[in-house]
C-alpha cells in the first residue's frame, strides 16, 4: 500500500517536472521572440531616420558622456558631444521610444548653429522623467549653408528649451532626406547614429521647494511648466530636474536640481533683470560722416544708403552726425525691444559768407554773378557785393560797344575777393565797293595797294573799321583820282571813279 503510493507520487512528481520543464522552454522561446523582434524593431528605427552621404568631404562626429548603448534612468542627466571637421551649420535630432523627434542642437541656450572647425561642443540635458522605457537615438548634420534650421523654427526655439518636430519620423525623414541631397555631396555630412537604452528604475520621491526674487515668475522642470514661484511640489520622482526660471525683463535662470527620495529641495532663483537690445537704421544724403551713439563712435555713414547700429540696448539714446563743412545733425531717439529705428539724416552745408569788390574802367556796365543781375560798375570806384556764400561763381559784366567780360571767381569767406577789370571796345566793321571806268588801275586804300580796277564789277573790301578812308586810284596816262570816303559798321561805302586821260 505505501509502496503504491510511493510510486504513485513520484510519477505525479514527474508529470509536474515536465510541465515545468514545457513553461520554461516557451518561456524562454516567447522572450526570444520578444528579444528578436525589439531588436529588429531596433534596427528598422535606425534604418528609417539614417541618411547618409556616401562621399562626403569632412566628416561631423557624436559622443555621449556614458558611450553608445549606455542605459539611462528617467530623470538623469545625459550630455551630448559633437565636433564638425569643418565650419559649417550642425542640426542635431533626437528620437525617443514614442516616435516623437526633439531638435536638440541649435537650442533655446545655444542659438548659433554655425560651429568653428575641429572644436568639440556639448549639448547638457535631463532624461525626461516620464520617458517610457525603450531605445532612444541621436543623429546629428552638417551643411556648409543654412537650410535645415526654418525662420519658423528659429521663433519656436525662442520658447522651448528642445523644440518638438510636429511631423511624424517618416514624413521628417523625407522632408530632412529632400533637403540634403538636394546640395552637392561636398556641401552636407551626416554623423553616426547613437542609441542609448531608457530603463525603468524604481525610485522613490521628494520634494521640491522653489522660490525667487521677484516672485511670481513661471517654473519649468525638464521643460515642463510646474507653477509659479513661491512653488511647493511634493511627491516628486528623485533625480536630476533641469529647472528654468522665467520672468518677463529679466534673464532666464536655470540650474539642475537634484531630488532626493523623502527629502526637501529648497531652491532660491535670484532674477537678473534683462537688458534687451533693438537697432538703428542710419541712412544719410552724404558719406563718410562720423556716426556718434552717446558720444561712442559707431562708424561711418554711406550715401543715401543704410547703415545698421545692432544690438543697442533699450532706452533713450543721443545721436549725433558730423561732417566737416556741415551742422553736427543731434537726436534723441528710443530704442525699443526688438525694433529697427529708422533715421533720415539731411546734414546741411555750413553757410559761409564773403565780399566781391568790383573796379571797372567804364560807368554804368552790368554786372552779373551766375547768371543774375547785381548792380552796375562805377567808373574809379569799386562796387561791393555783400553777403555772398563760399563758392565759386560766373561773373558777366556786360555794356552796349563794348565785349562781354566773363571770368569764374571764388568767392572765401572772411576774406577780401577783389578784382579789377578792363572793358574791350567793341571792334565794328563795314565796307568799300570801288567802281572805275577803266580798267588795270591800281587802287590804294590810306595808301595801301590793295588791287587793280575793273570795268565790269566793283572790287569790295571788307573787314573795314568804322571811320575815314582815303580812296586813291592811279593809272598811267590818267589823272591821280583821290577822295576820302566814311566807312559805317555793318554798311558798304560805294565810289565811282571817273579817271581822266592826261593829253598832250
Amino acid at each position: 500500500m505505501n509502496l503504491s503510493k510511493k510510486i504513485k507520487q513520484k510519477k505525479e512528481n514527474k508529470r509536474i517536472s515536465n510541465y515545468s520543464y514545457i513553461y520554461l522552454l516557451t518561456v524562454i522561446f516567447i522572450l526570444a521572440i520578444l528579444s528578436i523582434t525589439t531588436v529588429n524593431a531596433q534596427e528598422d528605427m535606425e534604418k528609417s531616420i539614417r541618411i547618409i552621404n556616401p562621399r562626403p568631404d569632412f566628416a561631423l562626429s557624436l559622443r555621449l558622456d556614458k558611450g553608445t548603448g549606455a542605459t539611462y534612468n528617467p530623470g538623469e542627466r545625459i550630455r551630448i558631444s559633437f565636433r564638425s571637421t569643418k565650419k559649417a551649420y550642425v542640426s542635431i535630432f533626437g528620437y525617443d521610444s514614442f516616435g516623437n523627434i526633439k531638435l536638440l542642437f541649435p537650442n533655446q541656450y545655444q542659438t548659433n548653429q554655425l560651429v568653428e572647425a575641429n572644436k568639440e561642443y556639448q549639448i547638457d540635458g535631463v532624461i525626461d522623467s516620464d520617458s517610457r522605457p525603450g531605445m532612444e537615438y541621436v543623429q546629428g548634420f552638417a551643411t556648409t549653408e543654412s537650410v535645415i534650421i526654418s525662420r519658423e523654427l528659429e521663433r519656436i526655439i525662442e520658447r522651448q528649451l528642445f523644440p518638438k518636430m510636429e511631423e511624424g519620423i517618416l514624413r521628417f525623414t523625407l522632408r530632412l532626406k529632400g533637403i540634403l541631397t538636394n546640395l552637392p555631396a561636398q556641401r552636407w555630412v551626416s554623423s553616426d547614429t547613437l542609441h542609448y537604452q531608457v530603463v525603468e528604475s524604481r525610485v522613490g520621491t521628494g520634494s521640491l521647494r522653489l522660490t525667487s526674487s521677484p516672485s511670481g515668475a513661471e517654473v519649468y522642470l525638464n521643460d515642463r511648466q510646474a507653477g509659479r514661484t513661491p512653488l511647493n511640489m511634493d511627491s516628486i520622482r528623485t533625480g536630476d530636474y533641469l529647472a528654468r526660471v522665467e520672468l518677463p525683463g529679466y534673464q532666464t535662470w536655470t540650474r539642475t536640481i537634484q531630488i532626493n527620495s523623502n527629502q526637501t529641495t529648497s531652491v532660491h532663483a535670484n532674477l537678473v533683470s534683462m537688458q534687451r537690445y533693438g537697432s538703428i537704421a542710419i541712412r544719410s544724403n552724404e558719406g563718410n560722416a562720423r556716426i556718434y551713439l552717446d558720444d561712442e563712435y559707431k562708424g561711418l555713414t554711406e550715401k543715401n544708403r543704410n547703415v545698421l547700429l545692432e544690438q543697442v540696448r533699450e532706452g533713450f539714446h543721443d545721436i549725433r552726425i558730423t561732417l566737416s563743412g556741415y551742422h553736427d545733425w543731434l537726436r534723441t531717439i528710443e530704442v525699443r525691444p526688438n525694433q529697427q529705428i529708422p533715421l533720415t539724416v539731411n546734414l546741411e552745408k555750413i553757410t559761409r559768407t564773403g565780399n566781391l569788390e568790383i573796379n571797372c574802367d567804364v560807368d554804368n556796365a552790368m554786372i552779373y554773378l551766375d547768371g543774375r543781375y547785381q548792380r552796375n560798375t562805377t567808373i574809379n570806384r569799386g562796387v561791393i557785393i555783400s553777403n555772398l556764400q563760399e563758392g565759386n561763381y560766373e561773373l558777366r559784366i556786360t555794356k552796349d560797344g563794348y565785349y562781354d567780360y566773363i571770368t569764374t571767381i571764388k568767392i572765401t569767406a572772411d576774406r577780401a575777393n577783389r578784382i579789377n577789370i578792363n572793358m574791350q571796345r567793341v571792334q565794328r566793321e563795314g565796307s568799300i565797293s570801288v567802281s572805275c571806268n577803266e580798267s588795270n588801275a591800281k587802287i590804294f586804300i590810306n595808301g595801301t595797294y590793295m588791287t587793280t580796277s575793273s570795268t565790269l564789277q566793283a572790287k569790295v573790301f571788307d573787314g573795314l573799321k568804322e571811320g575815314v578812308y582815303e580812296v586813291t586810284i592811279i593809272k598811267d596816262g590818267y589823272r591821280t583820282w583821290l577822295d576820302e570816303v566814311w566807312v559805317y559798321s555793318g554798311e558798304t561805302t560805294s565810289v565811282h571813279a571817273n579817271l581822266v586821260q592826261i593829253r598832250n
